[in-house]
């Protein structure tokens, strides 16, 4: 730790560089989840995604996939990896001006950067439940009961559920339990989705999160394989639903990033 100490008009002061450093973060944190201050940022961030989308070259694969099970009245939860975030609201938002009576949920944390997801999500009209860390806490993981039944109420309704299966912190793509489960009791459909852009910025983040730029060639693919989760699964067979699908949603941002040359 560095103690350094400060000289002010000649005289040394007791106040220490750490409590400086500290002090910075508390205020910029304070402003940060200040509510006001976040739902500039959330409108800021949406009219940055409309811009990439109508700036940029689109193809969206399989779309039907998912609107065949919207139009059945059947749930999903549509998967895709954390990294590959950005550009899915805008795609939610486009199957609603199709289907506008149909609900789409999405997840995301109660920290202060999950609660400015939750706000961008609601600002393309879907859902936004907070809940995939208990009390807002880092050190935390899992869904917290009341936010769980949410979730599987609304999927019992004939909602969908977007969900990144290795959120809110990692590890990188890889499947947390939380998803299986709900399919699990909520006997909604798993399917992986992705996408990629020709012109990104890569951040130095645990998950390596994409952020794409204006004028990119843009590409969107819906899997074809629907994954229903057994209700009397074992423990062993639900690890096996895990890798398969951390297998589809690979699968689908490998044809993503193919799909770009």
């Amino acid at each position: 730790m560095n103690n350094k100490k400060f000289r002010i008009a000649g005289y040394q002061t007791n106040i220490e560089w750490y409590d400086i450093k500290t002090k910075f973060k508390q205020l910029t944190r304070k402003i940060f989840y200040h509510y006001l201050i976040q739902e500039i940022l959330a409108y800021l961030i949406k009219y940055y995604i409309k811009l990439v989308f109508v700036t940029s070259k689109k193809n969206i694969f399989n779309l039907e996939n998912i609107e065949q099970a919207i139009a059945s009245k059947n749930p999903l939860i549509i998967t895709f990896w954390h990294n590959r975030l950005v550009m899915i609201p805008q795609m939610a938002y486009h199957l609603k001006t199709k289907f506008p009576d149909y609900n789409f949920m999405t997840l995301a944390s109660k920290h202060g950067d999950g609660r400015i997801v939750g706000r961008v999500m609601e600002k393309f009209n879907l859902i936004s439940i907070l809940g995939s860390t208990k009390e807002g806490r880092k050190s935390s993981r899992g869904i917290d009961f009341a936010s769980m039944r949410k979730i599987i109420e609304g999927l019992r309704q004939g909602y969908s559920l977007g969900i990144t299966p290795d959120g809110p912190r990692g590890p990188n793509q890889q499947i947390n339990g939380d998803v299986i489960n709900i399919a699990k009791i909520s006997q909604a459909r798993l399917i992986a989705v992705s996408y990629s852009s020709s012109r990104f910025i890569t951040f130095n983040s645990w998950d390596r999160f994409k952020l794409p730029l204006p004028f990119s060639k843009l590409i969107f693919y819906v899997d074809s394989q629907l994954i229903l989760v057994e209700k009397k699964s074992d423990q062993l067979q639900l690890e096996k639903y895990q890798e398969l699908l951390k297998n589809r949603l690979n699968h689908c941002q490998l044809i993503c990033d193919n799909l770009q040359f």
